[in-house]
């Protein structure tokens, strides 16, 4: 469990490395393509991937700057019928 919150839109790279799940061009790669409103976003980036993406919330990782901490629960879409 994270010992401290870090907020990936306004954290340094020297901040995001201190993440035991991210590495140096992660770090950069984050702070190059910010600011993220939804955990998809940062999903979709080279590197990244649904598991990383879980750890990182993990490790104390949240997304700031829009008046509230966001988190990204994965969900399965359900099918509906149309008639």
């Amino acid at each position: 469990m994270a010992t401290k919150r870090l907020d990936i839109n306004t954290a340094s790279i020297d901040e995001l490395i201190q993440l035991p799940v991210i590495d140096e061009q992660q770090a950069h790669t984050l702070v190059e393509q910010r600011p993220f409103h939804d955990w998809l976003e940062i999903d979709g980036l080279p590197g990244f991937n649904p598991k990383l993406v879980e750890d990182l919330q993990q490790e104390g990782a949240y997304l700031g700057g829009q008046g509230e901490e966001m988190t990204y629960v994965w969900e399965q879409e359900e099918e509906s019928e149309q008639w």
